[in-house]
């Protein structure tokens, strides 16, 4: 195995899984960031590649390295800056999976984008989610993407894993651009997760600064793809 997950020694029975993607808007990965920031949330650990993403960032007191566990109260959040190597995605994505269920988490939440050229009515959003996921909450059982649309990519392996081991998942798929970041997405998924799990998040600085936020990410995208052109010449 060339994935590895490396936590403080604690129990994670009974918490929530949470992580989003880099994808479509852009949107998994724009919630998970801003839960983070804005519960406070604290690091407890990292998970561990054979091929690392060659780039880190850096705050007033840390380095931020790609792959990170963060835990709030019962939340615990995977925040991927980057995607994984492709030739490994698939050992990444089976392996987390693997340890939300064995570390006997209560269920997970997934958050992904569904390009908005599908939507067709009122709703902001689609659910996906394993058989065993309660479906006491009338107003997500609603919400479920149609049959004739696929989920695909590392939401769709993860989901899979997890309907395989009878293990309870949510994926959230707020409609976003397939153009370019979108916070409003992201925003829409943090509402139905507080919603959801009775928390308290305010997005309206994720709304108010949409726009430096789209502008930050894109320029980061740009240059994370500059620097990994520069590294083949």
């Amino acid at each position: 195995m060339t994935v590895h997950i490396k936590v403080n020694n604690e129990s994670f029975k009974g918490k929530t899984f949470i992580t989003g993607f880099h994808g479509i808007g852009e949107t998994g990965y724009i919630a998970t960031s801003f839960l983070v920031h804005a519960l406070h949330a604290e690091r407890i650990g990292f998970i561990e590649v054979e091929k690392p993403p060659p780039f880190i960032n850096s705050t007033h007191d840390a380095i931020v390295t790609p792959f990170e566990l963060y835990k709030k109260n019962k939340m615990i959040i995977a925040k991927l800056e980057f995607s994984p190597h492709k030739s490994e995605e698939a050992e990444f994505l089976k392996t987390l999976a693997s340890w939300v269920t064995k570390e006997k988490f209560k269920d997970a939440v997934m958050i992904g984008g569904l390009d908005a050229s599908y939507k067709s009515e009122k709703s902001n959003l689609r659910i996906v989610t394993t058989k065993t996921y309660p479906s006491k909450n009338k107003s997500l059982n609603s919400l479920r993407l149609e049959e004739e649309l696929f989920v695909y990519g590392p939401l769709a392996i993860m989901l899979s894993e997890f309907e395989m081991h009878r293990f309870p998942a949510l994926a959230l798929l707020p409609y976003a651009s397939s153009t370019r970041p979108d916070p409003a997405a992201a925003a829409v998924a943090i509402r139905t997760i507080c919603k959801t799990y009775s928390m308290k998040v305010n997005v309206s600085d994720l709304e108010k600064d949409a726009k430096d936020i789209e502008a930050e990410i894109e320029h980061r995208m740009k240059q994370t793809h500059k620097s990994l052109q520069g590294m083949f010449v």
